[in-house]
Formats: C-alpha cells, structure tokens, sequence
C-alpha cells in the first residue's frame, strides 16, 4: 500500500532503522486500559519503530553514564519523530496517537500505557528475549522503542516468530540472568520488576529520574559488533557485565551518592 510505503519512508529517512505496522487486534491481549484501543476507540494499527543505541556505549568505563545519555538522545529523537508522522496523518485525515518512548514517571503497576515490545514483536521486529527486552536480529537488545496507535489503513508486517535468545543461551551461558545485581531475572524470563526497581532506587538513588541501569541490556551478545580494539576489564560495571557481581562490596558510596528514596509498587504483570 502506499501509504504503509510512505510512512515507512519517512520514518527511516530520520535515521530510524527498524519499523514495522501491526493490527490492533494482535495486542487485545493486554490488559484492560493497556491496549491500542483503550488508547483510541477507532485504531486499527500500531507503527513501532526502532532506533539503535550505540554499541561503543556498553564497552566504556562507565556504562550507566553513557547508556543513561544515549536512552536520552534516542528516545528525543524518537518523540520528534512520531510527532511528524502524527502531522503527516493528520493531514491525510487520521487520528493518531503517538505513545511516548519513555514515560516520566512510574505507575504503580510498573506498567506502560502501551508495552512497545509486545507491539515490536507483533510488527515483526523482533523476539522477547531472557532479559524480558525486545531483542531484533540486526542490534540485540541495544535499541529504544516508540509507537504510534493511528485509524489509517496500513498494510502490517508478519510477528517475528525466530528465537536467537534461545539459540545464544548455551554459549553466552545466560549472562543477563548473571549480570543483574538483584537476580530479577528468573530462569523463565519473568522479570521481578519491584526488584529491579528497588536496585535502582536504593543503590543508584538518582536513577528513577535521572540514571538508567541497562545491564540486561548491554550483557546480551546478540548481535554485537566485533571490535578491532578488544575492550579492556575497566570498571565494576564492566565486571558486572562479564558477571561476576559482588554485591556485597560495592555500594551507593562507590559513587558517591545520595541516600536511597522510597521504592514503588510490585507489577502482577509479565512483560507489560
């Protein structure tokens, strides 16, 4: 369809490298208040898009720091974007939403307004990797995430069906489950979301503003680049991410930060 071209073209044109349509009906499942049609009573797609996150980011000192900048820079440009698709369907007579990459604050329920990787995995994106993350073939787990609920007709792409997660697993020996510091990671990839939420908070007291953890992310090896410079063992982060996580001496004075705030509410939902 042309329009399904269209806005594919534009999307991509904005260094987006990854979208892909799916039909509202796949994501009925959610739960109440979470699906496309909660949002507007008249969609009929989702468009998700996909942004890569640099790899040079996980091979730095200091990983949070810059994966935390870079979780920042993508997800801006991924909201300008979604508001120029919006315009353009606007102008050809839709409704649209566009859901934003990254909410500024935390429900209760650890639940987004719309869950971008049940949608990506629809649009054919990619795969629910261990680590809980929408995991595409061409950047592993290293991707932000953003999506537009719209009334217009569009053609929708096939869900991804391959699992490279499960393919990885004996090699890379499940090294997100090894690399989370609280283990929120279960062998079945439910994640304790409370768990990760409370790292976060009470060692990493900025992070449910400001820092972003990104260990599950950076441990997968999916997909990643091989470098002509091997990266050296330069940091705890590092370490963490080889998996040899020693809670026990590593704290919030590491880094010489402020007491830990309060945690939030446990999520009853998987993946959503």
């Amino acid at each position: 369809m042309e329009l399904t071209q269209e806005i594919k073209d534009r999307i991509r044109k904005e260094n987006i490298q990854l979208v892909g349509i799916t039909p509202v009906e796949r994501l009925e499942g959610a739960p109440v208040g979470r699906r496309p049609t909660d949002i507007l009573p008249t969609a009929r797609n989702v468009i998700v898009a996909a942004v890569h996150v640099l790899d040079s980011v996980f091979d730095l000192p200091h990983v949070r720091y810059e994966y935390t900048n870079q979780f920042f820079i993508l997800n801006s440009r991924l909201n300008s974007m979604a508001t120029r698709v919006c315009e353009f369907l606007e102008s050809e007579g839709y409704r649209n939403i566009p859901i934003p990459a990254a909410y500024p604050r935390v429900n209760k329920d650890l639940c987004g307004v719309l869950s971008h990787r049940h949608a990506a995995v629809k649009a054919g994106l990619g795969e629910f990797a261990l680590n809980n993350m929408l995991t595409t073939p061409q950047f592993g787990s290293r991707v932000r995430l953003i999506s537009i609920v719209t009334e217009a007709e569009l053609e929708a792409d096939e869900p991804y069906k391959e699992s490279q997660c499960r393919k990885m697993q004996k090699e890379c020996k499940r090294a997100c489950v090894e690399a989370c510091p609280v283990h929120a990671i279960g062998d079945d990839g439910v994640i304790n979301k409370d768990s990760c939420l409370r790292y976060q908070e009470q060692i990493m007291p900025w992070s449910a503003a400001e820092l972003r953890c990104g260990l599950c992310v950076s441990s997968c090896p999916i997909a990643k680049p091989k470098w002509k410079i091997p990266a050296g063992s330069h940091s705890k982060e590092v370490q963490v991410i080889k998996g040899v996580w020693t809670g026990a001496n590593w704290t919030a004075a590491d880094f010489d930060w402020p007491p830990a705030i309060d945690s939030r509410g446990k999520s009853s939902y998987h993946g959503f």
